[in-house]
């Protein structure tokens, strides 16, 4: 018998989600359909605890009663954690007190309401030369705000990496996992082949990737972009220039360890702009690809590495 696919897709987190389990024989399709409703049952769980949308979720609850000690699920105390490891390690440009700006810029609500909603006045300023630890307390098993905080730029590439271990301590040798664009990919196809995966706005005859046991994830404003009073904007806000939405860049693309690095250093990239981002690029030896608007494309030395035989 010829390897199958054992395929779940879904809507969550306002994106698209796909798993995949390659299986060897029929006697392991049950395990792979009860594993991957497993899979999508913990994206649910953690929807509900990081919606800001969701009035009922740990998140907004959090959010609610500035300055009160709460304590945390599991999920919220690893995220917190990455969300102050990466705010230092990107230099303050991935900051989760963002929140207000994006509520200001008209993206109050889900994405889809977008286009009927009105610009808002920020309900209180943010310090953000302040360091984050001030304002996200992790202590005794909990958390305590003293700004409103938006976890999505971690969320995403945290629950793929989750799901990943997941799939792993199942048993499976060969999958992949996509949460929106934030990828995992664990082995072979079902043809036996290694997992080949292109890049969005290059033909995959010029750049075709080659992973196994790597991260994948795209920052960009293709889908995200939107105009209210004749002003232009993106959800990719810098928190070193607030109300400044730089349209210079198309998508960042970064292969990294996991995918929520990949993903955090995707979203920094594209924020610092195409000088700061083939500097920084290069000097904290990163795998990316840099598309912008003029229709340049520019890759660095580490991304090469993943780049397959055909198109090295």
């Amino acid at each position: 018998m010829e390897n199958k696919i054992v395929q779940k897709q879904f809507k969550k987190f306002g994106t698209e989600v796909d798993f995949q389990i390659v299986v060897a024989d029929d006697s392991q399709i049950s395990q792979a359909e009860n594993n991957l409703e497993q899979a999508a049952e913990k994206c649910e769980e953690i929807e509900k605890i990081f919606s800001r949308f969701k009035q009922d979720s740990e998140l907004t609850k959090i959010n609610s009663s500035l300055g009160t000690y709460f304590q945390a699920s599991a999920q919220m105390l690893v995220v917190a954690k990455l969300a102050l490891e990466y705010c230092e390690k990107t230099q303050g440009y991935f900051d989760p007190r963002i929140i207000g700006e994006l509520e200001q810029a008209g993206y109050a609500n889900d994405f889809q309401q977008i286009g009927i909603t009105k610009l808002s006045e920020k309900s209180r300023e943010v310090d953000f030369k302040k360091q984050l630890e001030k304002d996200l307390i992790i202590k005794d098993g909990g958390v305590t705000f003293f700004e409103r905080m938006d976890f999505a730029g971690v969320v995403k590439g945290f629950t793929t990496d989750m799901i990943v271990e997941f799939f792993k301590d199942c048993g499976w040798k060969n999958f992949l996992v996509d949460c929106g664009g934030d990828m995992f990919f664990v082995g072979k196809d079902k043809n036996d082949n290694p997992w080949y995966i292109d890049i969005e706005g290059i033909a995959y005859q010029n750049l075709m990737l080659q992973l196994d046991q790597q991260g994948i994830a795209t920052s960009g404003i293709g889908k995200r972009k939107w105009e209210i009073e004749g002003r232009r904007f993106h959800h990719l806000v810098n928190p070193k220039k607030l109300a400044q939405y730089s349209f210079e860049l198309k998508s960042v693309t970064v292969v990294a360890e996991s995918t929520c690095q990949a993903d955090v250093w995707a979203k920094t990239l594209f924020i610092m702009g195409s000088a700061g981002a083939k500097e920084l690029a290069q000097a904290e030896k990163l795998a990316c690809a840099i598309l912008d608007y003029k229709g340049g494309a520019w890759i660095s030395t580490e991304f090469k590495k993943y780049l397959h035989k055909n198109n090295a």
